[in-house]
């Protein structure tokens, strides 16, 4: 349980709405236990004679309990349940917060379905704990203790050999409660792969029908449903046992009380009121400890929920050290690395080794190699998604790690080689790249700069058309152009293309360029690309091989050299004879 301290910041400030919801429960808590003592009164009134007067007066009384128990109870629960759920809001917040500042690597050692499954179903059994358990707890333990002193009240003995059948109950929940808990963790991590392969499917249905994988992809489903079944039907099977128990014991003490009780008031020395009293009082008990069962569950799995939710906050963000910003002063986009070494994690050989190449702003250059050779990883350390050791990049003469992230990336400009749509209109996904708030003339200048402008007219609804999910209703070469835009639209000192061109023909390709001249002229330009025909365009290349910068030239001077840019570029030229065949 001390997993949900962890809560505390996101309880304190609805800290006052809590003890006014819990007083007014506790408050009904308290009518509910007056109401055997007016029973009882009655019951002895009936018995030595006194019928006209009293008995009215303890008919109304015990309406009026109801009434006032019942009003009570509605608000409390429902001022702690709101409570909760603005609790479960900021939680909620928070951790998504959390999660768009954690490092790329983060994301690449964990899986979308289970982020999704911590932020939605962990956070509800989060919210549950604060909520519906804690108003449980509070109302049982109140009514337990107020319970069993009227029954010490009533009768001492017969009240001690009543508690003796709760207290073995405590004991059962005690040696229970960390199975609960881990059984309940369990649960949440199946669930958790549930997720993951259903949101895998949902996002890559194409691919899937594609090679005919749908019997597949159902077996797996099925298997992780399965084991989602068991680790369910495990904490059943303990829920049961803590049930059953409760049930027998409560059964038990009734039946002790039944006993004892009977030859009190054969014997006189209880009165009937006083057993009817006793035995309310009894039935008051088994709703706490019935209770605390459902109780314990729902806290144990808030506790693992808690868990799962905290591993996340606890992930150190991305590093943003730099206080430098780029309004400082007019950035150029010079790009220097020194002997650059990089790996993603230790036990991986190097993704860059030793590399060591200057940019001067304004150049345009090609970075190609085979697949593999680092060209990626390149653009995504100047970028900062992943940290470079420090004073190995420098941009304008400053270290990368000395910018903040945010400054850094208000300057560079990325198209990804897989290419990521809002579910939203063509215009939304444009300006989305955008500084600031950007207006329609911008987003069609963007349009029209990437070539996106001329397919405008397939769409009935024009750059208001909404794309779908991830794009799904526009070409792969559609796609890259409205991803294109939306860099462009920023206007950034250095604009990084990933392979962004592959998805459109050579003659599309040659006229983003031309564009990209006369709408980009004197910034910075890094293309990573397979295809060749891009270098005529480019002031420089850059040949990446294994992790290494082999070749630094122009395309003529990388020719005549005869090493490996030439051999790639003798072997395209050949697959494509071969194509054309």
């Amino acid at each position: 349980m001390r997993s949900l301290l962890r809560l505390a910041p996101f309880i304190k400030p609805y800290a006052r709405r809590y003890a006014g919801g819990l007083s007014l429960v506790l408050f009904g808590v308290v009518l509910a236990v007056v109401s055997p003592l007016v029973i009882k009164a009655a019951i002895d009134g009936l018995q030595e004679g006194e019928l006209a007067r009293p008995i009215a007066h303890f008919s109304v009384a015990l309406v009026l309990l109801a009434l006032a128990r019942g009003l009570l109870m509605f608000r409390g629960r429902f001022t702690v349940i709101a409570a909760s759920r603005s609790i479960e809001q900021d939680l909620r917040s928070a951790l998504y917060r959390k999660m768009l500042r954690l490092p790329a690597a983060y994301f690449d050692r964990n899986s979308t379905g289970d982020l999704e499954s911590r932020i939605i179903n962990d956070v509800e059994g989060v919210r549950m704990a604060v909520g519906i358990a804690v108003m449980l707890s509070v109302s049982s333990g109140l009514m337990t203790v107020l319970s069993v002193a009227a029954m010490f009240s009533i009768d001492a003995k017969l009240a001690a050999l009543t508690i003796v059948p709760l207290l073995l109950i405590s004991l059962f929940t005690a040696l229970l409660t960390k199975r609960i808990y881990r059984e309940s963790e369990t649960v949440q991590e199946r669930l958790s792969d549930v997720t993951t392969v259903a949101q895998e499917n949902f996002t890559g249905v194409r691919v899937v029908r594609a090679f005919a994988q749908e019997d597949e992809q159902i077996r797996k489903f099925r298997t992780a449903s399965s084991a989602y079944v068991d680790a369910n039907l495990a904490l059943a099977r303990t829920r049961g046992v803590t049930w059953g128990l409760m049930t027998m014991l409560i059964e038990a003490a009734v039946g002790v009380t039944l006993l004892v009780g009977g030859m009190g008031i054969l014997r006189r020395t209880l009165t009937l009121g006083d057993f009817t009293a006793f035995t309310a009082y009894q039935f008051m008990l088994a709703w706490p400890v019935i209770a605390m069962g459902w109780v314990i569950t729902i806290m144990q799995r808030g506790a693992a929920c808690v868990d799962r939710i905290g591993a996340v906050l606890d992930e150190p963000e991305e590093e943003t050290p730099g206080a430098a910003s780029t309004k400082s002063a007019p950035p150029r986009g010079e790009i220097e690395v020194k002997h650059l070494t990089f790996r993603y994690t230790d036990d991986r050989p190097p993704a860059l080794e030793n590399l060591s190449v200057k940019i001067l702003a304004g150049e345009r250059v090609a970075i190609v190699g085979r697949t593999g050779s680092g060209k990626s990883t390149f653009l995504q350390l100047l970028l900062g998604h992943y940290r470079p050791d420090d004073r190995t990049v420098f941009l304008d003469g400053l270290d990368v790690n000395d910018y903040t992230r945010e400054a850094l990336r208000e300057e560079i400009g990325i198209v990804a080689q897989d290419t990521f749509l809002f579910s939203d209109s063509l215009a939304s996904n444009i300006a989305f790249g955008a500084k600031d708030e950007a207006s329609m003339e911008a987003v069609q200048e963007a349009a029209e700069a990437s070539r996106l402008a001329a397919d405008l007219s397939q769409f009935p609804h024009g750059i208001e058309q909404i794309v779908g999910e991830r794009g799904i209703t526009l070409s792969g070469g559609q796609k890259q152009r409205t991803s294109i835009a939306r860099a462009l639209i920023r206007k950034p000192r250095i604009l990084l293309l990933d392979d962004a061109l592959a998805a459109v023909d050579v003659h599309t390709e040659r006229d983003i360029l031309d564009r990209l001249d006369r709408h980009f002229a004197g910034r910075t330009c890094l293309i990573v690309t397979h295809r060749f025909s891009v270098v005529a365009k480019v002031d420089r290349v850059l040949v990446f091989d294994d992790g290494r910068l082999v070749e630094d030239g122009r395309h003529e001077q990388l020719v005549d050299a005869g090493g490996l840019y030439a051999q790639l570029l003798k072997r395209q030229r050949l697959e494509e004879t071969l194509e054309l065949g």
